[in-house]
């Protein structure tokens, strides 16, 4: 695979099929809901019986890489770019 630096940013596949719904950032916020579902709880696939079965656990920020990322995104306003 190659990288290429280009001026204006691509658009993302979710963004592309859902723009409303799904932003270029594509990240997990707890603190902001989606337009349809709240994201403050998730359930883990394979963690309990049946594909959603698992019990509801917090959901961390930045998909649980925050101490790895949040640096990335300094300045941003995060209720917008989720």
């Amino acid at each position: 695979a190659r990288v290429a630096l280009v001026a204006e940013r691509p658009v993302g596949l979710w963004e592309q099929v859902q723009g409303r719904e799904y932003g270029f950032w594509a990240n997990v916020n707890p603190a902001v809901s989606h337009p349809r579902w709240s994201q403050a709880t998730e359930r883990r696939i394979g963690e309990s019986a049946g594909l959603f079965g698992g019990a509801r656990i917090n959901t961390l920020p930045f998909n649980g890489y925050g101490e790895q990322v949040a640096g990335l995104y300094t300045g941003m306003d995060l209720t917008k770019f989720y």
